[in-house]
């Protein structure tokens, strides 16, 4: 179950000033896939056999993108399709960074992304980010946007070694290594140290600064994992793999403040702190003919918002243990079976005291109508269950189809859905391949639009159909080139309502576009790129009123290109991204708020009528092995917004003092930002 926090809660709402101030960076790289066109499923996945141990070459060239300070998983910002957004997480091909799923190592994660920065992963450990943007498998559920399937590579059996890996914005410890035969682990820590930054930067421009908001706790990020792995024999292993994450910070949002002058009853102290913690299990047979992976885990969350000093408040705590199980069976050389069972168990105790109202995003006025003041306390329990199954069959030696279905069952909602699912791959010749995919898919409501009081326990769960077709080949020696269309048609979404239901499902949508990646790769060069063109758009249709609006995150044009050459020791890379403004709802005047008099509050146009300017930004990136006291490793230097454009790809609206009026500001971007890490093994 969706934890209960959205932008119109406002112990959310006013926490913004906290990501905005955080200086946090995750801007990212491209994908590359293998040297040969995709035969199977629709995804951009590092698809090459090799040791678990050790990363995938497309994990290793995307730990030296410029703009990631070393993290893989931001390298999604530089796919065609997937948008950072302002609160840092992926918006995939026009749809909610909500409709999301994310797995590690096989089952279900909290979240993949620090709310105030990078991904909760230590970039040593990952072996893969297995992310897929549309049209996925039956395995797969509880999704209609895109799946991050990270997985962690195994335990090296090695001598027990130490890394250190220190940046402007973080530092990280790790121990890796074996404990006995056949028994290896790896141990790893790490810190932000974007608080000093914000110090520094506060310390350095105090005479400028004229928000009126103040830290009282800076941003500060932790993540651990830990991985243990017993090897009993060739075609068994046993894992246990721990992971965890927080973030928390507090800021003091004073009486002159923007959060402030629109909603006074926001001034005071706001505070966020978030946590999780996973333990899980897994165990894998491989017998060539026959691979059994089967895994169970427990997730615990918890949420802790505050604003003005606490008289508003979200507490949530939650638990969902989850079994896994899949078989494959190689049937014969042209076909190969696959099936599965999951099942999930949530539990959520909630607790609040905020003004609340129901809020879709059909909603223009959610950062501003704050709705009634309402208190609950209340627990909820959910389970889902689902079986599936596919086929993966060689119908030729050029054809091959992937058909497959998932069914799934929901307690709470009482719902049961019947998914199904096919892919195929058409080999035109030895260098090209025609690739399509299709699905329907379901995901659960988030959780405040159906539980009761403030949603509708009778709301159905919003669906999709993903239709995709691509191309894929070589151009010439060492060049190849990707292209895909597609088409997601939504259906079911929540639109809130003015009355005791809170929520209906009453709208839908379509998201459509093309994508087109050249990428240069070869063993041997010293010098690897890629560039990519997407045309996207994306529409919502509110069938209460016939309104039909652009999408949250409809962005026409995006343009990623990165490039990578080693030139002696040094190895130097730059990536440029540009994309098309954001959608925002325009003022067209204002009113007094009814609850503070003298106060106002602004009067909202058509919802996404207007555009942002467009958004460019190039990261450069260089990286030197570095001997330091009878330890290896390597230092390197990122310049994030090397030419320091003052980048507007969306805007918000501002109060001015003393005054009635709204002004039109550019969201606050980073300006030119250098930083410099170090990385040792002993």
């Amino acid at each position: 179950m969706s934890t209960l926090h959205r932008s119109n809660t406002r112990a959310r709402l006013s926490l913004i000033a906290l990501a905005a101030c955080a200086y946090t960076v995750q801007v990212s790289a491209a994908a590359l896939d293998s040297e040969t066109p995709a035969m199977e499923e629709l995804n951009v996945q590092g698809q090459e056999t090799g040791p678990a141990t050790e990363p995938t070459q497309l994990t290793q060239q995307l730990l030296k993108v410029p703009g990631t300070l070393g993290d893989p998983l931001s390298a999604i910002y530089s796919l065609p399709g997937v948008l950072e957004t302002d609160d840092g997480e992926p918006a995939v091909r026009g749809s909610s960074p909500r409709d999301n799923a994310f797995n590690i190592d096989f089952l279900p994660a909290a979240y993949v992304f620090h709310d105030f920065g990078n991904s909760i992963f230590n970039e040593n450990l990952i072996r893969d980010f297995g992310f897929q943007p549309g049209g996925f498998g039956a395995q797969y559920g509880d999704a209609n946007g895109a799946v991050f399937d990270v997985a962690l590579r195994d335990p090296r059996a090695q001598p027990v070694q130490t890394t250190v890996d220190a940046s402007f914005l973080r530092a990280g410890l790790m121990f890796e290594g074996s404990i006995a035969k056949d028994h290896t682990f790896y141990v790893s820590a790490r810190e932000s140290l974007v608080h000093l930054l914000i110090k520094a930067i506060e310390d350095a421009d105090k005479e400028e600064d004229d928000d009126d908001i103040e830290f009282k706790q800076y941003p500060r990020a932790s993540d651990y994992q830990a991985k243990y792995m017993w090897r009993p024999s060739n075609q068994h292993s046993i894992s246990v793999l721990a992971l965890g994450a927080s973030d928390r910070g507090a800021v003091d949002i004073g009486d002159q403040s923007d959060e402030a002058l629109i909603d006074p009853g926001s001034s005071g102290t706001a505070s966020l702190d978030t946590e999780f913690r996973s333990i899980g299990a897994n165990w894998i047979a491989d017998y060539g003919r026959h691979y059994w992976q089967t895994a169970i885990g427990q997730l615990n969350e918890s949420r802790r918002d505050r604003i003005a000093n606490g008289s508003e408040y979200l507490n949530i705590d939650s638990r969902s243990l989850t079994v896994k199980s899949t078989y494959h069976f190689q049937f014969n050389d042209s076909l190969e079976l696959a099936s599965g069972i999951e099942y999930r168990d949530y539990d959520v105790d909630y607790d609040f005291n905020a003004r609340y109202r129901s809020c879709s995003e059909f909603s223009t006025d959610c950062d501003t109508v704050p709705g009634e003041l309402l208190e609950q306390t209340d627990a909820q329990s959910l389970s889902t269950s689902a079986v599936h199954a596919s086929a993966q069959w060689a119908a030729t030696d050029r054809l091959v189809i992937t058909p497959g279905v998932r069914w799934q069952h929901t307690s709470y909602l009482g719902e049961t859905h019947v998914e199904p699912r096919l892919t195929l791959s058409w080999a035109l010749d030895a260098n090209w391949a025609f690739n399509g995919a299709w699905g329907r898919y379901h995901q659960l409501p988030d959780a405040d639009e159906i539980v009761p009081v403030i949603g509708n326990p009778d709301l159905d769960s919003p669906e999709s159909s993903h239709y995709l077709l691509g191309l894929s080949g070589k151009l010439a020696e060492h060049w190849f080139v990707d292209a895909d269309v597609y088409y997601k048609d939504l259906k079911k979404l929540a639109v809130d309502v003015d009355d005791q239901r809170n929520y209906l499902n009453a709208a839908n949508g379509k998201a459509y576009g093309a994508e087109l990646m050249l990428r240069r790769q070869v063993a041997d060069s010293p010098w690897y790129g890629w560039l990519s063109f997407s045309y996207a758009r994306s529409e919502r249709r509110n069938s209460l009123n016939a309104q039909i609006t652009k999408a949250d995150y409809d962005t026409p044009l995006v343009i990623k290109a990165v490039l990578n050459y080693q030139l002696g020791r040094w190895n130097l890379g730059a990536r440029w991204n540009y994309r098309s403004g954001l959608p925002f709802t325009p003022i067209i005047g204002n009113e007094e708020n009814p609850d503070f008099p003298g106060f106002y509050r602004p009067v909202y146009g058509a919802l996404n009528s207007e555009r942002a300017s467009n958004y460019h930004r190039l990261d450069l990136r260089a990286e030197h092995p570095l001997t330091l006291w009878g330890a290896e490793g390597s230092y390197y230097i990122d310049i994030i917004n090397a030419y320091g454009r003052d980048n507007g790809g969306s805007v918000v609206y501002k109060p001015v003092a003393n005054s009635s009026e709204f002004a039109l500001e550019k969201e606050d971007s980073y300006g030119l930002l250098p930083s410099i890490g170090i990385r040792l093994t002993f």
